[in-house]
Formats: C-alpha cells, sequence, structure tokens
C-alpha cells in the first residue's frame, strides 16, 4: 500500500509557489524563533502575513511527523522480519542525537531533511543507525555501521544494488535518488525502499559472522 504523505507537506513537496513562499518565511527566522515581518507590510496584510506563518509551521512539524512515521513504515518491518528483533537494543532519542550530532527537534529535522534511530545489535558488539531523508523530490535512506570502538564497518561495504552512494566522511550509505520519487499525488510506494531497508540489514547479519 502506497504511504501518503501529509496534506500540507505534499503541498509544498508537488507545488512550486508553496514550496518558494513557505521557504522565504522560514529562512526569515530570527534566533528566537520568530519570523520577521517584511519592512514593507502594511497594516490589512497583517493577518494575512500571520495565517501564511501558521501555515508554514504547519509544513515544518508535518514533514516530521512524516520523516518519524515513514521510518516506522519501512525500517519496522525490516527489523520484524530480520530475526534482530529480540537482539535490539534501542538507544534513547538522547543518545541518538549525541551520536549523530543532530538533534531530532521539529526544526533541525526541516534543517537536515533527515530523521533516525539508533539500535545496539549483536549483543551490543556494533551498533547501527537506519535513517530516512527526503528533499521533497523523493525519499532515500541512511544506514550506518560501526563496532563498539567507533570503527566504521559501512564505507567499502555492499549494502546491495540500491545503496550505490557512500559518505567517507561521515561513514554512511544512502539508497539511490531514483528509488522512491514523490509523486504528485503525494502517494510514495514503499515497495523499493522496504527491499532496500532488508538488505541493509541482511549485510549486517554476515558481518556478525565475521
Amino acid at each position: 500500500m502506497p504511504f501518503a504523505l501529509p496534506e500540507s507537506y505534499r503541498a509544498y513537496c508537488t507545488d512550486t509557489a508553496v514550496r518558494t513562499a513557505v521557504d522565504h518565511l522560514l529562512s526569515s527566522e530570527d534566533k528566537k524563533g520568530g519570523l520577521s515581518l517584511p519592512a514593507d507590510i502594511d497594516w490589512n496584510d497583517l493577518p494575512t502575513f500571520h495565517r501564511a506563518v501558521l501555515s508554514a509551521y504547519q509544513v515544518r512539524c508535518e514533514r516530521a511527523v512524516f520523516l518519524c512515521d515513514l521510518w516506522d513504515a519501512i525500517w519496522k518491518p525490516a527489523f520484524a522480519e530480520s530475526g534482530f528483533r529480540s537482539d535490539l537494543d534501542p538507544w534513547i532519542v538522547a543518545d541518538t542525537e549525541e551520536w549523530n550530532g543532530a538533534n531530532l527537534d521539529t526544526k533541525t529535522v526541516w534543517t537536515n531533511c533527515w530523521f533516525g534511530r539508533n539500535f545496539h545489535i549483536g549483543g551490543a558488539r556494533y551498533f547501527i543507525a537506519p535513517g530516512v531523508s527526503d528533499d521533497a523530490k523523493q525519499v532515500r535512506l541512511s544506514f550506518a555501521l560501526y563496532d563498539r570502538d567507533n570503527t566504521d564497518h559501512t564505507t567499502g561495504r555492499s549494502f546491495g544494488d540500491n545503496w550505490p552512494e557512500q559518505d567517507s566522511e561521515d561513514g554512511c550509505a544512502w539508497t539511490a535518488k531514483s528509488l522512491a520519487p514523490i509523486p504528485e499525488d503525494g502517494m510514495i510506494d514503499l515497495a523499493s525502499l522496504r527491499k532496500a531497508a532488508a538488505a541493509a540489514l541482511a549485510t549486517v547479519k554476515t558481518v556478525l559472522l565475521e
């Protein structure tokens, strides 16, 4: 079954005018989280401005919820089918944030276009960091595998044909950009992404046998 984007975020992804307006508003946010008024705004335009701000914040929040739900829709079944379920030791949010170096609050998820979780695996000999990302045009998965000594076991290792890209600096693999485009109707086909997630976890099994 296709996965549906939240309505406001679907409009952001598929309507250039909406995306331009939201990006412009959010780019004017100050350090305190406020959105600056246009210098030439008229009194009569204030209500319209505030409604636009509300819409922009809704888009940002719905993207964060979308990525959380997307992670559950792809990685949870992959774990359940992998045989790792009883061996998983999930990290708390704070630990995941510390290792990834990125907060998981709404604003940071929006800025990074990414959400992920970390797990110990193989009797805590390794930890894995499966994630989801989107750039408003397509959805991608990220994956990293490290041992307890923080040694990168991702770079240079094959996770299947759907994982062509590796970032040696971050020790992270990425699925192909063309794997899961976001269509006009906002209904994403997750079949290829679920297959890629299963392949990544299958590779982890081979590492545990080394």
